[in-house]
């Protein structure tokens, strides 16, 4: 997920595709989300069910999906889409031959009669062909098609950027998720393809293996995955939080048995933290997943990518596992309905981070690692930009890396404004807006959010007027300014932001021994530095330029 960082910032935070900013920008035919067309408008996703042969031999794809539907506003036309690569060579409505046409990275289905408001509708596409290949993953994505020592097929998939259209036929918009999905992959005999959910049978016959795997949660297309090789895999349970036992898998390359047999511990002591925080692990009714990758990784859903080679840096851990694993709760629990608001995702992630480091090393630890996050921040555009964008705008659009760090550093500071006690409750609600919404499996736990849903939350739990925290940090680019002059012994202070907005951000200052926290009424304070030396913010804690005088 980026790029331009020593050693990715020691551990760097980006692989969802959020290292996306230090990679050229993706070819405009090969973004996700955009504007509505009528054609998507007109139905709400329910199930997919994909069924593809995967050869490696000839990196060849083919099969069918199958979508079922419900039809929210009536229509003779519809529209998947899915990357010119592939031929189609038939499209099914209810079972009976449709007419379509493949044209501008989309399928477009028409029949007969029009299908109803509150009507099922369900659109089966054949298709077959070469995906493109990932030209960099999990940065730019596609297939992976590499090869394990002994020579083996390793095959991966990843598209977060491009969406999963990349690869198989479906509604290309992170605003309507299936309620489940059903995939049956067919590989080569000697083969194992892990993917999402459970896996509820594998079949063998005539030189090929059916895997077939089920969620019966929410999922985004980019979430889902297709990882093969011939995989060992080790399997364990954890015990969650409220005390259901998860069953655990790591698919791993068998020479690389023992090193994950040693990373194992340290991965679920990852989960454990943040179910501390956060609250239970989000997919109790199905699997925690993790699986080697040729490419660095991505959050897949119960099906983890993990490529960073079992390498500890930074505060020595796998910074590598933990982003990707927190990802579970930012963006496959809780999951942005519009591009715009991929800071959720990838900025809380972030912080969790750091979150980790400071409960297992302590918080001198925890304020270097804010450190570091703080010297890549960019302040070009938005974090939070109030137009819809698609994954093109938030990843490429002069924001650099601020989705990830300068979203980090947005809790961080609210952390500092509101408190530890009521900064843990608001990220727990965050998470789980209601309590009784902890104890659900049934897929009903995951939701949509946006930047207004999560102010809200912290707004109620806080009992405070956030509004214009989040009209600084989030809706606009630069920082502001907190001006500082001593004068006849007193320190005046004064907060300078863009376009005038206001900004009643305290300030803490050390004057000798004590840390006093001054109001900032109207974007101005002082305090009586009665002959002291003084410090202004010393544990960092503002998301600030300075001025002096």
């Amino acid at each position: 997920m980026h790029s331009t960082l020593t050693q990715w910032a020691r551990n760097a935070l980006f692989v969802s595709v959020g290292s996306l900013a230090g990679v050229a920008a993706l070819d405009a035919q090969q973004t996700s989300g955009g504007a509505p067309i009528p054609e998507q408008d007109a139905y709400d996703v329910r199930h997919y069910d994909l069924r593809l042969r995967v050869d490696p031999a000839r990196k060849w794809i083919g099969g069918s999906l199958t979508m079922r539907s419900d039809v929210a506003a009536g229509t003779a036309r519809i529209a998947l889409d899915l990357d010119e690569a592939f031929t189609v060579s038939g499209v099914r409505v209810a079972g009976k031959k449709a007419k379509f046409e493949h044209r501008d990275l989309r399928v477009f289905v028409d029949f007969a009669p029009p299908a109803k408001e509150g009507e099922s509708l369900e659109v089966t596409v054949d298709y077959e062909g070469e995906p493109r290949v990932a030209p960099s993953p999990p940065w730019k994505g596609g297939f992976t098609w590499a090869e394990t020592k002994s020579g083996a097929p390793w095959i991966a998939t990843s598209c977060q950027g491009e969406g999963a259209d990349l690869w198989w036929p479906c509604k290309d918009r992170p605003d309507d998720e299936p309620d489940g999905m059903d995939l049956w992959i067919s590989v080569p005999e000697g083969l194992v393809c892990a993917s999402n959910g459970v896996l509820k049978g594998a079949e063998t016959a005539d030189g090929w293996t059916t895997f077939h795997w089920q969620t019966i949660n929410p999922i985004a297309n980019y979430g889902v995955a297709l990882n093969i090789a011939p995989y060992e895999v080790i399997e364990t349970t954890y015990t969650c939080v409220d005390g259901t036992e998860l069953p655990v898998f790591f698919w791993v390359l068998p020479e690389n048995r023992g090193r994950a047999e040693k990373a194992l511990p340290e991965f679920l002591d990852h989960v454990r933290h943040m179910e501390e925080v956060c609250g239970p692990y989000p997919f109790r009714n199905e699997k925690y997943g993790i699986v080697e990758t040729p490419h660095l990784g991505m959050e897949h859903q119960t099906i983890i990518a993990y490529g960073n080679r079992y390498r500890r840096t930074g505060f020595d851990y796998d910074w590598l596992h933990h982003h990707e694993m927190c990802h579970e709760w930012w963006a496959n629990l809780v999951t942005n309905r519009n591009w715009k608001d991929m800071w959720i995702h990838e900025g809380i992630g972030t912080y969790m981070q750091a979150l980790y480091i400071e409960s297992r090393m302590g918080p001198e630890a925890y304020r270097t690692e804010m450190g570091i996050k703080r010297r890549s921040l960019v302040n070009r555009v938005a974090v939070a930009p109030r137009g819809g964008v698609d994954s093109q705008g938030i990843y490429f659009a002069g924001s650099g890396n601020d989705i990830y760090y300068k979203g980090s550093w947005i809790c961080h500071s609210l952390r500092y404004l509101i408190g530890d006690e009521t900064f843990f409750k608001v990220v727990r609600r965050w998470a789980y807006p209601d309590p009784a919404m902890e104890k659900l499996t049934d897929g009903s736990q995951c939701r949509f959010t946006d930047t207004d849903e999560i102010r809200e939350i912290a707004e109620s739990i806080a009992e405070r007027d956030l509004r214009w925290f989040f009209d600084v940090y989030v809706h606009q680019p630069k920082l502001p300014t907190l001006e500082q002059e001593v004068r006849d012994g007193v320190l005046h202070l004064r907060w300078e932001t863009p376009d005038d907005l206001p900004f009643p951000m305290p300030v803490p200052v050390r004057i000798g021994d004590e840390v006093v926290r001054v109001e900032m009424e109207n974007g101005k304070g002082q305090v009586d530095l009665a002959g002291r030396e003084h410090e202004v913010d010393p544990d960092s804690w503002l998301l600030r330029t300075t001025g002096r005088r």
